[in-house]
C-alpha cells in the first residue's frame, strides 16, 4: 500500500458564470458613474446610504454587494455581510486574492456603462484596497477615492492613469493614519501621488465629515475636467 507523504494542493484557473446583487441609482441622462464599494462584512446598501447625501444628482451610482458572503447569526436569523477577497494576517498570504472581484466589477461597469462615461471608485476599508486594483480593469477610470484604507505598495508598483485621495479619521482604531500615511509616503518615492486628508474625531467608519470631504473632491475634480 503507497501512504501518501504530501498532498501539494493546485489551483484552476477558469471562467463561469457570475453573478452579484447591490443596489443602484439611476437617474435620466447621467453624466457619469460612481461605483462604491463597502467594507469587509458588510454590503452595498450600507455605504450609499452614508455617502448618498454628498454625491452629484447627475450620476448613475452603483453600489455592489462583495462576492463572498460571511454567514452570520443575527437575531435568530441567518444574515450575510460580504469579503471582496480574503487575507490571512498569520500567513501574510491571501487565500483569495482581489482577481474575481476586480474583473466582475469590470464586467459589471459593461454592462451599466455602455456609454463609456467617466468613473469614480470610492472604497471603505477592504473596498478601498481594492479600488485602484479595479480602477486599471476600468478603463473609464478617472478618479479614485479611499476611505479608512490603505493604498498598498505591495498592490501598487506601477503609476496608475488616474489621481488618488485617502480620507481617514485621525481616531480610526483598524488601520491607524500613520501606517496609511506611510504606505502613501512609498507610493510618493514610486512617483505615484496621492492626496491624504485628515477627518478629526472620526474612527473605522464612513461619517459625515467623510462625506463632506468627498463631496468637495468630487466638485474640484468635476471643474478641473471641463
Amino acid at each position: 500500500m503507497k501512504i501518501l507523504q504530501e498532498t501539494t494542493e493546485e489551483t484552476w484557473q477558469f471562467t463561469s458564470f457570475a453573478q452579484m446583487e447591490g443596489v443602484i441609482r439611476r437617474v435620466d441622462n447621467p453624466t457619469e458613474v460612481i461605483l462604491l464599494l463597502h467594507g469587509l462584512g458588510e454590503r452595498g446598501k450600507r455605504i450609499y446610504r452614508k455617502l448618498l447625501p454628498f454625491l452629484p444628482k447627475n450620476a448613475l451610482i452603483i453600489a455592489p454587494n462583495a462576492p463572498f458572503p460571511i454567514p452570520r447569526n443575527k437575531e435568530g436569523r441567518m444574515d450575510f455581510g460580504h469579503s471582496w477577497y480574503f487575507y490571512d494576517k498569520f500567513e501574510r498570504k491571501y487565500f483569495i486574492n482581489q482577481d474575481l472581484a476586480k474583473y466582475w466589477l469590470r464586467d459589471l461597469l459593461k454592462l451599466e456603462n455602455p456609454k463609456a462615461l467617466p468613473v469614480t471608485i470610492i472604497g471603505f476599508s477592504q473596498g478601498g484596497y481594492l479600488a485602484p486594483l479595479a480602477g486599471k480593469e476600468i478603463k473609464e477610470t478617472r478618479l479614485i477615492i479611499g476611505l479608512g484604507c490603505e493604498f498598498r505598495t505591495t498592490l501598487i508598483q506601477e503609476k496608475l492613469p488616474f489621481p488618488m485621495h485617502a480620507i481617514h479619521g485621525e481616531k480610526d482604531e483598524i488601520i491607524s493614519p500613520a501606517s496609511a500615511q506611510s504606505e502613501i509616503k512609498k507610493l510618493k518615492a514610486q512617483d505615484i501621488h496621492v492626496e491624504w486628508h485628515s477627518v478629526p474625531d472620526a474612527g473605522h467608519e464612513v461619517t459625515n465629515g467623510m462625506g463632506i470631504i468627498v463631496k468637495s473632491i468630487l466638485e474640484k475634480h468635476g471643474k478641473r475636467s471641463l
